[in-house]
């Protein structure tokens, strides 16, 4: 799980937490914190030997997430970001996707959108996925639901595709989901 964090003490404990909630337990937890200004350093610090810390100087989110994936030993990586949390069977149903279709690359879960005291505003769902996956995401760019906080995906499909572009400053996510799509 790659979590990038850039001056997120008010909400990267929260996304920690939900990750180690999960019913799915073989995992890594790698923070990745891009230079952070605030007291991020401090809240991670709070997590031990739960999490493992990567700090860099900011180089923004697509260098954070490219970074936390070099750190990854796993098979596949899931990314979270550090105003996210994930519901406790998020791990276990994207895995066994990945694992029961071994040509499939990537999966993306739906996402709800709440205000910060919990109202509901939106559920934000996939696409479904029939014919040319990569012809859809082009076509509509909201496709995979969530932005980067939904997302499995194989790690080696990941490096083969280059992994996130860092040279993007917005649509880093979708200029990555139409790369992996390529690749299966």
């Amino acid at each position: 799980v790659v979590i990038p964090a850039y001056n997120a003490a008010w909400s990267v404990g929260r996304a920690i937490d939900s990750v180690l909630a999960q019913d799915y337990r073989d995992f890594e937890i790698i923070v990745v914190d891009d230079g952070s200004q605030d007291e991020t350093p401090k809240v991670l610090a709070d997590y031990g030997d739960a999490i493992q810390v990567v700090r860099k100087t900011n180089g923004g989110l697509s260098s954070a997430r490219n970074a936390g994936t070099h750190a990854a030993q796993g098979e596949y990586v899931a990314f979270l970001d550090a105003d996210d949390w994930w519901l406790p069977s998020k791990l276990a149903r994207q895995t066994a996707v990945l694992e029961a279709k071994p040509n499939i690359v990537f999966c993306s879960t739906a996402a709800t959108v709440q205000t910060p005291d919990g109202h509901v505003l939106n559920e934000w769902r996939c696409a479904m996925a029939e014919g040319d996956v990569l012809e859809q995401i082009f076509l509509a760019n909201a496709t995979v639901a969530g932005s980067g906080s939904t997302v499995m995906v194989k790690k080696r499909a990941l490096l083969q595709a280059g992994g996130f572009d860092e040279t993007l400053k917005s649509l880093e996510d979708i200029d990555m989901w139409m790369r992996l799509a390529a690749h299966g």
